[in-house]
């Protein structure tokens, strides 16, 4: 079988090699204005997990699609994104500014911010994956992240490998700005597919 059989696995790397470019293309552009990057992640979520499944179509339509689809929901979700991350900075600022910082407040700093996370980490998945109210999204996002903390846990050593190995020279800086945040999507998609079908095949036999 030629290398380059379209069942071959070279052929299906450069697939998805592509699949990611393209989506961190149209990712990128539809996050210029800033306030469409809450959509414009939930689109990307979507194609990601037609990509991860092989059912994706045009990578293009498809994410434009979806963007338009999940407009509302993607925006609410940014905006509250936007300022629970403000929020924290605001609470490190005075983590850090503090001469002598006492226990009480690092153990709420420490807990604000990993409530913040696990309520965000998997919002954007679950709002491409399913249909609900966006503080639902939050809600499930908590508790899956808390349910699922081995694999939760497990995703954020491996994303903070990734981001470690894209911030270790100028040339692998590069490679951020092309592929990045596509990469650490895929990666969130991949865990967060696991723990949405552990959690469907439980409410099924509920």
């Amino acid at each position: 079988m030629s290398i380059f059989s379209t069942d071959g696995k070279l052929y299906k790397a450069m697939v998805m090699l592509t699949n990611i470019v393209t989506i961190q293309f149209c990712w990128l552009i539809c996050c210029l204005p800033v306030v469409t990057a809450g959509a414009a992640t939930v689109a990307a979520y979507t194609v990601i997990f037609r990509v991860i499944d092989g059912t994706e179509g045009y990578v293009f339509k498809d994410f434009f699609k979806a963007f338009a689809q999940n407009w509302k929901q993607g925006t609410i979700l940014w905006l509250i994104t936007a300022v629970a991350i403000y929020a924290l900075y605001l609470d490190a600022q005075i983590l850090t500014k503090s001469e002598d910082p006492s226990i009480a407040l690092i153990v709420v700093s420490i807990v604000s911010f990993a409530a913040v996370f696990f309520s965000l980490l998997y919002a954007y998945p679950l709002c491409a994956k399913y249909e609900n109210k966006f503080y639902k999204h939050i809600q499930n996002s908590f508790l899956l992240a808390t349910q699922h903390i081995g694999k939760t846990l497990l995703l954020l050593l491996v994303l903070a490998v990734e981001i470690g190995a894209c911030l270790w020279n100028k040339v692998t800086l590069i490679l951020l700005l092309i592929v990045g945040p596509a990469i650490f999507m895929c990666t969130v998609a991949g865990t967060a597919k696991k723990i949405f079908a552990i959690n469907d095949q439980r409410v099924q036999s509920e």
